[in-house]
Parts: structure tokens; C-alpha cells; sequence
């Protein structure tokens, strides 16, 4: 079974945390049903998921900015309307067994996972950013998931807006260059971790973030050696492709 976490908040730590990065993404179509549905097979502490704003206003769950990688649509995904993208094949380009998986709005995957499992949801940078922060804060009420969600993003300024709207809501600063600038972010900004590439994580770099009240969860790690160093250097939690290669060794 999922061990059951505690709350989201900037003290509470226990173990290094099994974070299905785009759900089992070596296992099904990123960022899919089929892939958050695996995760939760494997008993995964957390599920990433990325999320992005239609041309109408919906969440959707996607990473790319276009189409073309991961569907049967072209072009940019904030052009289409969501009944449109509902009609996209999303899982034929990893395997014909995945035909017909379909992109998945924001709401249906929070739906999907239940505790002890949480979903951290990746606000990719978006130029309205100001509709993708109230399309969220509006989704997490209605779905009763304020206090269940870590919501991250390289853009400090989106994490600012939804700490605004909904203080409530855990939030993460994602980091791929200076993590001493992401860890003094996070903390001005009220986060409980930072989410660091694992090629800026050191001791120095954990204990910096630890004196700043913070978990430090590191991507994305997918080698069993990796995983048990970053574990014995002290960090919270690490995002992977093969949450169950990874589990058994800092499980």
C-alpha cells in the first residue's frame, strides 16, 4: 500500500516521497489516463501532472506547447477549443495498444486520484496567465481538492497569483539553473518545497533549503544508483519515469 503522507506543509517530513512523473511515463502515454492509472497501480506517493488553458478556458492535462509529439492534432494547444481536443488520439504514438487514450481535462485527473496518493499539478508558463490561475483555483474548489494538491511551476509570478486566490493551496517552485535564487523564491513565497534538477542538488544545496523550511523533491531520476545517493544526501523526494524501479530502493 501508498504510505499515507502528512500534510503539505513547510515542516512536516518523513520519508523520500515516489513521484510518478507524467504518471508510469515509461509504462503508458504521458500525462494520460492510462498513465495515472498505472501510478496508482504501483502505489506511488504522488502523481505530476502538467497543466495548460485551452483556447476556451479549460484545464487540460498536456505538456508541449504543440500538438504534434503526443496526439493525432497539429499546432498550438492553446488555439483549440476543448471539445476538439477531446476528440485527439493520445495514445497511438507510444503503442497501438493506447489507441483511443484521449487528453484528459484537469478536473478528471483529480478526480482519478485519491488519498493517500496526491496529484502535483505543473503550471506550464502561459502568456494569460491570469485565466490559467483562476481556470485553476476555480477547478480545485469544485473538485474539493484545495488541501490535496502541491501545485508547481517555473514561473514564480503564477505561483504569486494562486497563493493570492487560495492561500491554501501547497505550492513549489520548479528549478532547472540556481537553486539558491528557486530556494529563496519559494520561501518568499510561502512554498513548502523546491523542485530541483537533480544535476543542481548537493548537501550544501539540501541543507540551504531544509534552514528555509523546505522539501526539496529532485527530476527526474530514473537510475536506482541515483535514487539512493539523492537519498542519502537527504532530499524529500524524487519525480521518476519507473516509480517502481525507484521505490524499491528508497522506499
Amino acid at each position: 500500500m501508498a504510505r499515507r503522507l502528512p500534510p503539505l506543509t513547510r515542516t512536516a517530513r518523513r520519508h523520500v516521497i515516489v513521484i510518478a512523473h507524467r504518471g508510469a511515463s515509461a509504462e503508458a502515454p504521458e500525462n494520460t489516463k492510462a498513465a495515472i492509472l498505472r501510478a496508482l497501480a504501483l502505489h506511488v506517493d504522488m502523481i505530476e501532472v502538467d497543466v495548460q488553458l485551452t483556447r476556451d478556458r479549460r484545464l487540460v492535462i498536456f505538456h508541449d506547447e504543440c500538438l504534434e509529439r503526443t496526439t493525432s492534432g497539429r499546432g498550438r494547444l492553446a488555439r483549440w477549443r476543448w471539445r476538439d481536443l477531446a476528440r485527439l488520439d493520445g495514445g497511438s504514438w507510444w503503442s497501438p495498444r493506447f489507441t483511443g487514450e484521449r487528453i484528459l481535462l484537469a478536473s478528471q485527473a483529480l478526480r482519478l486520484v485519491r488519498p493517500p496518493c496526491r496529484l502535483n499539478l505543473e503550471l506550464k508558463r502561459a502568456s494569460r496567465a491570469a485565466a490559467l490561475v483562476e481556470a485553476m483555483v476555480r477547478c480545485l474548489r469544485w473538485t474539493r481538492r484545495l488541501r490535496r494538491v502541491l501545485v508547481s511551476s517555473f514561473d514564480p509570478a503564477l505561483l504569486r497569483r494562486l497563493h493570492a486566490q487560495a492561500p491554501r493551496v501547497a505550492t513549489a517552485v520548479l528549478c532547472d539553473r540556481n537553486p539558491g535564487r528557486a530556494i529563496a523564491q519559494a520561501a518568499r513565497l510561502g512554498c513548502v518545497a523546491v523542485h530541483l534538477h537533480k544535476t543542481l542538488v548537493s548537501a550544501p544545496v539540501v541543507r540551504r533549503a531544509r534552514e528555509a523550511g523546505l522539501r526539496v523533491h529532485v527530476w527526474t531520476v530514473d537510475r536506482a544508483q541515483e535514487a539512493g545517493r539523492l537519498a542519502r544526501m537527504g532530499v524529500d523526494g524524487v519525480f521518476t519515469n519507473v516509480p517502481d524501479r525507484i521505490r524499491r530502493v528508497v522506499g
